[in-house]
């Protein structure tokens, strides 16, 4: 080799590397002429039947703003336009009330614990066999009261005049030890008792979230409980509303 020619790496010109790569895909499509249709015919084929689908519906104009996938009223071909904040235009069972479209604020344990009340007379069942008195009590006992607690002893127990047409909602915990009891939610007794809201006695009532609990011995008790025949039957058999399982806690010691 001459000592004039010019180093390997000033000879690897990016033409020269293109023109190496385009000469071995031709000599590989060469070998497998079916393949190479293949690839090249059945993306036009997709591309064409998507096309011939398309023109099946109509096109729908989506104005700006936030959309859902409704269209308007007797007109599909245009779309829905909404304001982010706009404060009406969702209904959610249980809540007595026009919730936000899109935005809504995370609501607290007193929330959840107001919500688990309302849902269970929602859920009651038969209720129509009430007179209109124990209705009454039952729903306000239930609601507004706070009367939600599943043991029947119990001064916050659910109202007799709901004469066990009414489950109420709990909050499951798991496992039943003396970490869950003696300690968690003894604590969460601290944060989150039993409230009344003015001081007369016709004052609305937050429950305790003690109250609004029920105890499973391991997680697989509380799976089998959800899941036979007794769950939601009685005030002492509840809806869960959610649960908290903890995997691992310390020790009794």
């Amino acid at each position: 080799m001459s000592s004039d020619s010019p180093p390997l790496a000033e000879r690897r010109t990016t033409w020269l590397f293109i023109h190496t790569l385009l000469w071995k895909n031709w000599m590989l499509k060469r070998r497998h002429p079916v393949a190479t249709f293949m690839e090249i015919a059945l993306p036009c084929i997709f591309i064409f039947i998507m096309s011939l689908l398309k023109m099946l519906e109509d096109d729908v104009n989506v104005p700006e703003g936030w959309s859902d996938d409704e269209s308007i009223p007797r007109d599909g071909s245009q779309g829905t336009s909404y304001n982010l904040f706009q404060t009406a235009g969702t209904l959610l069972s249980g809540i007595p009330g026009v919730l936000p479209k899109f935005t809504m604020h995370e609501t607290s344990i007193w929330g959840i614990l107001l919500y688990m009340g309302t849902l269970s007379i929602s859920d009651g069942t038969r209720m129509e066999e009430l007179s209109s008195s124990d209705l009454s009590n039952c729903t306000i006992g239930v609601t507004a009261r706070g009367l939600v607690d599943s043991n029947p002893n119990s001064k916050y127990a659910v109202p007799i005049s709901c004469a066990s047409k009414v489950v109420p909602y709990k909050i499951a915990i798991a496992p039943d030890n003396a970490f869950t009891r003696g300690y968690f939610m003894q604590t969460m007794e601290l944060w989150y008792p039993r409230i009344v809201l003015q001081n007369t006695s016709t004052s609305p009532v937050i429950p305790s979230l003690m109250e609004s609990v029920k105890f499973f011995d391991t997680e697989k008790a509380l799976e089998e409980y959800v899941s036979g025949n007794d769950y939601a039957s009685s005030p002492e058999n509840p809806h869960i509303y959610g649960g908290i399982v903890f995997n691992s806690y310390p020790n009794d010691r």
